[in-house]
């Protein structure tokens, strides 16, 4: 048996793996775009057909799709199959040493992937291979089906993750919204994660313009939202004034940007809300971290997805060499697991927590003020994928 890369000219082989799904199947088309991009890998296992057909003609007799996520260096894997035919004789685990093997090679820290929660035989094959699971997703599949999140880490050290519930954003603008409400959430507030308190804190906590499109929400006015729900919250940026006035053009929408954040300033300093001027780095969220302490972080869309946007996120933990973020921008066909504690390297920190030509640097700090600290849980993973069938046993 050989596992290799697959080519277009395996199209037709890997159509016909598909057809042994009773649903979720991947079109010919999803498979040529996975082969010809850059954000997955399409692995296949080939064989000799010795019972007839042709002898000593290789065959595709399994599968393996793993995508990636620009900027985060983390593997999910999409999809596994094996033909029945060759289940048992220890395809699926040639595939997952090729997948884990190549993630390796490319500098990941962790491989994830979803499967049938009622598929037991599955489940024991990954759990075989070490991974574990974190977590259960209802209605994941076509047939409303749950799925088991399982993922497993490639490398040796822990690491240290908060408990922080995921909520991907509902609309292009919400980043921030979206971002706050996870935070508020793993801090204990009630309010059900949804579009209208999406909108609500998007109301709130708006800039009022950007160059194009719906204003975005700055570090003031998002923390300003804190402080109004009973949270503490402290502002760090790199410069004192009125953020993203280089994203317009006009003098009057440059006036209504000053407006909106001498009003967040305002509300800050009457609420108990502090602001802390001058820069910050990796070690600096990995403090705040420690202390069980939430916090969001700005970072550059052009970074991470080719966009020139800003864009939050959520810091969720941190290992030796990584900090853990939950995004809540889910790109074309990504699942929600594939916003969940994506690994960023520390090194990378300072390029892509920065945005705009005034590379303008913020982060905001949220805590229950007078509660007990958040504790980091121990965390031996790291990714996740979403429909992985039956393989063959290794």
């Amino acid at each position: 048996m050989r596992v290799r890369r697959a080519t277009r000219g395996d199209l037709d082989a890997l159509v016909r793996l598909e057809a042994a799904f009773p649903g979720d199947r991947l079109s010919r088309a999803s498979f040529a775009r996975f082969i010809e991009g850059t954000s997955a890998d399409v692995w296949v296992a080939t064989a000799r057909d010795d019972a007839g057909g042709e002898p000593g003609r290789d065959v595709v007799v399994g599968d393996a799709v793993v995508n990636y996520r620009r900027g985060f260096h983390a593997a999910r894997l999409y999809s596994l199959v094996t033909d029945p035919a060759w289940q048992g004789r220890g395809v699926g685990r040639a595939l997952m040493e090729a997948v884990e093997a190549h993630a390796l090679e490319r500098g990941l820290v962790s491989v994830r992937l979803e499967v049938r929660d009622d598929n037991a035989r599955a489940i024991a094959f990954y759990r075989r291979l070490g991974y574990v699971d974190v977590g259960l997703t209802h209605d994941f599949y076509e047939d409303h089906s749950d799925a088991l999140r399982m993922r497993k880490r490639l490398r040796a050290d822990a690491a240290q993750l908060l408990a922080v519930p995921y909520h991907p954003q509902s609309l292009d603008f919400t980043c921030g919204p979206a971002s706050l409400m996870m935070a508020l959430r793993s801090l204990g507030h009630a309010e059900p994660l949804g579009q209208a308190e999406e909108l609500a804190l998007w109301r709130e906590a708006t800039t009022v313009f950007m160059l194009a499109g719906h204003g975005g929400t700055s570090a003031h006015g998002l923390a300003v939202a804190a402080l109004r729900r009973g949270f503490a919250a402290e502002v760090w940026v790199d410069q004192a004034g009125p953020p993203f006035l280089d994203t317009v053009r006009s003098s009057e929408k440059k006036r209504v940007i000053e407006l909106a954040h001498e009003g967040f300033v305002e509300a800050l300093a009457r609420l108990g809300g502090r602001v802390r001027v001058g820069d910050f780095g990796a070690d600096d969220v990995v403090e705040q971290l420690r202390a069980g302490r939430v916090p969001l972080v700005l970072v550059s869309g052009a970074r991470l997805y080719a966009e020139r946007i800003p864009h939050w996120v959520v810091a969720t933990g941190f290992d030796d060499d990584h900090l853990y973020v939950h995004d809540p921008h889910l790109p074309e066909g990504a699942r929600r697991a594939d916003g969940v504690h994506l690994p960023l390297r520390r090194a990378d920190f300072a390029q892509v927590a920065r945005y705009g030509r005034a590379r303008h640097r913020a982060l905001v700090v949220v805590w229950r003020p007078g509660g007990g600290r958040q504790t980091a849980g121990v965390s031996r993973g790291g990714a996740r994928a979403p429909r992985a069938p039956l393989p063959g046993s290794g």
